[in-house]
């Protein structure tokens, strides 16, 4: 209850102490998302409690973002942006204690974000190894590339397969961006960042790989590195042929889903099964798990699922196209500036989870409140035409 209740309370106050003056960006996408969910809810008779927090999981972080630009004290967005890098920094010494204390696991304490929520342990890092990988192409510092190492740990602490592919993908995704809006000041510099991004995503994908036991032959620690092995089990690993439609793999429960939805009568096809439905909580009346309500555990666990089942085609769609008008905001009024190309690719990574992995980054709010901050600080620079705001995130 502790961040929906500060958010509301902040976001009150700023609308009772500002009144006329306060400005709502792209306050239509949220207005037109809250409709959708609120008429579902009502058509599929979903409780209260469940619909609000349905809204808290998706929108909350917006509240937040409409505080923040709407904040006039330059002392008070410095400490804030202070705060939030002294939350993410400790994770560092807390990837350490955990493999010191409980070893290479997937569950047990992830940072001091999560004690389960496995895959928090892959698109955490992946989302700050983005903003630091950002930060090292426009200012070539090594201590950068040291974080980004400590970070990747906690993904092989986690014993997280997808950093092998992902973290490669995002650094590639990071400096294939920044060639495009940047080659004109950093042309002399590209072929070096560019056999660095390489470098590093190659490092990541084989340390990863002798570390996680399921992806060396020996299935230990320090085990070879056999690249044939490798692509034999992730094709495995994704195919659900052996596997019941309980525990079927994400690739088939993302078709599985999408034939359901589209299979339905129109008005369940459009508005979902009732924003809320999927809220688990010890104070709700169902259990709200997907596995309870539609008989599928790992391959319902995509956000893109968790939408479309909830409020259907339209309010998904929304959704997404609200992302994409954020990313096309920062991309038409894009500064040669690392939190701009990190925002432009936070908002690709936000998409990949989204689509094929997981839902902690429509969920979480270390994420997408992290996210909105970021945004929140472009649109601070853009109001006041400077950059103040947004070299407060320099580490």
């Amino acid at each position: 209850m502790g961040i929906p209740l500060v958010s509301g309370i902040l976001f009150a106050y700023t609308f009772i102490t500002k009144g006329n003056q306060i400005k709502y960006p792209f306050v239509w996408w949220i207005i037109g998302f809250i409709g959708v969910g609120m008429i579902s809810s009502l058509l599929n008779q979903i409780d209260s409690f469940s619909l609000l927090y349905f809204f808290i999981y998706t929108i909350l972080s917006y509240s937040y973002f409409i505080v923040l630009v709407n904040e006039t004290s330059l002392l008070l967005i410095s400490r804030i942006v202070s705060f939030i890098k002294i939350l993410v920094l400790i994770q560092i010494p807390a990837i350490f204690i955990k493999f010191l204390l409980i070893g290479q696991t997937e569950h047990g304490g992830i940072g001091t974000l999560s004690v389960n929520a496995g895959s928090v342990s892959t698109i955490f890092p992946l989302f700050i190894i983005t903003i630091l990988f950002c930060f090292y192409l426009f200012e070539n510092k090594k201590k950068y590339l040291v974080y980004i190492l400590c970070f990747s740990l906690l993904g092989i602490a986690g014993n997280k397969r997808a950093i092998l592919i992902f973290i490669p993908m995002v650094l590639v995704i990071c400096s294939l961006l920044f060639v495009k809006l940047e080659r004109g000041k950093y042309f002399n510099s590209l072929t070096n960042k560019l056999a660095l991004a390489c470098t590093i995503g190659i490092a990541v994908f084989y340390l990863t790989a002798k570390t996680n036991k399921t992806l060396n032959p020996e299935h230990k620690m320090w085990g070879s590195f056999d690249l044939n092995y490798i692509v034999s089990y992730i094709d495995n690993y994704t195919d659900s042929d052996s596997y019941d439609k309980y525990q079927m793999r994400r690739k088939d429960g993302l078709i599985y889903f999408i034939n359901y939805t589209l299979k339905a009568n129109r008005e369940q096809m459009l508005l979902g099964d009732g924003a809320g439905k999927l809220i688990e909580s010890k104070y709700n009346t169902r259990e709200g798990t997907m596995k309870n309500e539609y008989g599928v555990r790992y391959g319902g666990r995509m956000a893109l699922v968790w939408l479309l089942l909830q409020v259907g085609i339209l309010g998904t769609l929304i959704y997404l196209f609200f992302y994409i008008r954020l990313f096309s905001h920062v991309l038409k009024k894009y500064r040669s500036n690392p939190v701009y190309l990190s925002f432009l690719v936070l908002t690709i990574v936000f998409f990949i989870d989204t689509l094929i992995y997981s839902n902690v980054f429509l969920r979480y709010e270390y994420l997408k409140g992290i996210y909105f901050v970021l945004l929140g600080l472009i649109i601070l620079d853009q109001k006041y035409n400077t950059n103040y705001f947004t070299k407060l995130v320099h580490f």
